[in-house]
């Protein structure tokens, strides 16, 4: 087949098809001598496969047990190691057991289980640890554990499921942590049933958001991008809660996140105390969570082909990957350079290039309607998308600074919980709020926010508004 100058072999038909975008023959009944054409597509579809996955895509993707790949619409895997094979059944995702015959009988009763819906084709595919996630025509995500194939079409916990779409994602990312992680303190908190996140971006790249399958289908909830929100990113990867971006200029960040390690899960216990805790007092988990971390610069041409992936129980283990030039670029987590390890690979996206893309700054500073007695209070760094903020309290020559880090909680709709960070010191004002909080060096708050004003309470001792 020839291929026009300036044409890449993924831009013909031929190659769109084998990387799943589109079918390679359109379906049609079967004629005369369909099996000889058959058996000649399916040698074509097996030479199409990789030797071996380095980076993810939305048509090849790896866990530590599994490869999986989407060619003509169908998936196909195997262990690392052993032979392709098409994904049992036929290659799409398929109900299992007698519930799903049960489904379909019950089908027309009122408040009865929706049926599987199985998909003619799938678009692309994601998957980490023990998660696989297929995407179907209009964004549906179809989700099994690799160990089982117990596909589901349905996302949420019980009495809040419907179907998850990806249609307004820009790019996703699935991740499956089974390990325990550090808090900010040390302190480490094992997993017992996993905990899987699924991340996108959206709005171009200015949006970070996460579905959780014990929270309703949709990507309502939000993480603040690098750089308080003004970082763009171009590209997305996960593994165990680790979220690694990049941007066009081919700046990174990763950053340990899902909604456990954010704070916002109502069934753990959290404190924004810092102690190494031991015994009973060793469930609870240290506030703030871990923040975004920058990556140094790779020194060589390379693209925002991006991958991450655990290699191990602490929080750094973790290697991240790029496509580079000649090669694969790749470092620890923690590591403080790249290495290039060579190869003979196709580049498949631009060289990064350029000054770094930025979003507005969304940063406001609110002052306080009624502030306390002699005193001039400021909210400052205030971004409900982007933690912490300042509260900046001036009391004649005594100025304070303190930290305010929240979260959401639970229920969106904006109501946040937080503390005030107390610093070391014996000032005045200092010294009051140390006896507000009960000698702690952190005062817990709430804060209420409407378009009009921020509410900051810890009733009856602290009740300020602030506005504009």
């Amino acid at each position: 087949m020839a291929i026009a100058a300036g044409t890449s072999w993924e831009d013909t038909p031929m190659g769109r098809g084998l990387l799943g975008r589109e079918p390679l023959l359109k379906r049609a009944r079967p004629s005369t001598g369909s099996t000889t054409l058959g058996a000649v597509l399916l040698m074509m579809l097996l030479l199409a496969l990789p030797e071996q996955i380095a980076l993810k895509t939305p048509a090849e993707t790896f866990t530590a047990t599994h490869e999986v790949a989407l060619r003509d619409g169908r998936l196909w895997w195997r262990k690392h190691g052993a032979a392709w094979t098409l994904l049992q059944p036929d290659g799409l995702p398929a109900p299992r057991g007698r519930l799903e015959a049960l489904k379909e009988l019950t089908a027309d009763l009122p408040a009865a289980p929706k049926p599987f819906r199985r998909p003619e084709r799938i678009e692309s595919i994601s998957a980490d640890g023990d998660n696989l996630i297929a995407i179907g025509p209009g964004g549906t995500v179809y989700y099994a554990k690799l160990s089982t194939l117990d596909w589901v079409d349905q996302w949420g916990p019980k009495g809040l499921q419907g179907t998850l779409s990806v249609k307004r994602l820009d790019a996703f990312a699935m991740s499956h942590r089974k390990i325990a992680y550090e808090d900010l303190d040390g302190n480490p908190h094992p997993v017992t049933a996993g905990v899987t996140t699924l991340y996108g971006l959206r709005d171009g790249g200015r949006t970070l958001a996460f579905a959780d399958p014990w929270l309703p289908p949709n990507f309502e909830r939000t993480l603040c991008l690098p750089e308080r929100g003004r970082f763009i990113a171009s590209a997305l990867s996960a593994s165990a809660s680790t979220v690694f971006v990049m941007d066009a200029a081919g700046r990174a960040f990763t950053r340990l996140v899902d909604f456990d390690i954010h704070g916002d899960n109502p069934a753990l216990p959290y404190s924004y105390g810092r102690e190494r805790r031991r015994g009973a007092k060793g469930a609870i988990r240290t506030l703030p969570g871990p923040d975004w971390v920058a990556q140094p610069r790779i020194p060589g041409r390379h693209t925002t082909r991006i991958t991450i992936l655990q290699t191990g129980p602490a929080n750094a283990d973790r290697e991240l990957r790029v496509e580079g030039e000649g090669g694969v670029w790749t470092k620890r987590l923690d590591d403080d350079g790249w290495t290039l390890v060579p190869g003979n690979r196709d580049v498949s996206s631009p060289w990064v290039q350029g000054a770094p893309p930025l979003s507005p700054a969304r940063d406001v500073v609110l002052t306080a309607t009624k502030p306390w007695a002699g005193t001039r209070i400021t909210l400052e760094d205030w971004n409900p998308g982007c933690e912490p903020a300042r509260l900046r309290v001036e009391a004649g020559a005594e100025v304070l600074s303190l930290e305010l880090p929240f979260h959401d909680g639970l229920e969106l709709g904006g109501r946040y919980v937080g503390a005030l960070l107390l610093p070391p010191g014996q000032t005045p004002w200092l010294k009051k709020l140390r006896v507000l909080a009960l000698g702690r060096s952190h005062l817990d708050v709430e804060l209420e926010v409407t378009r009009e004003e921020v509410h900051l309470l810890r009733l009856p001792l602290i009740d300020l508004r602030f506005a504009r």
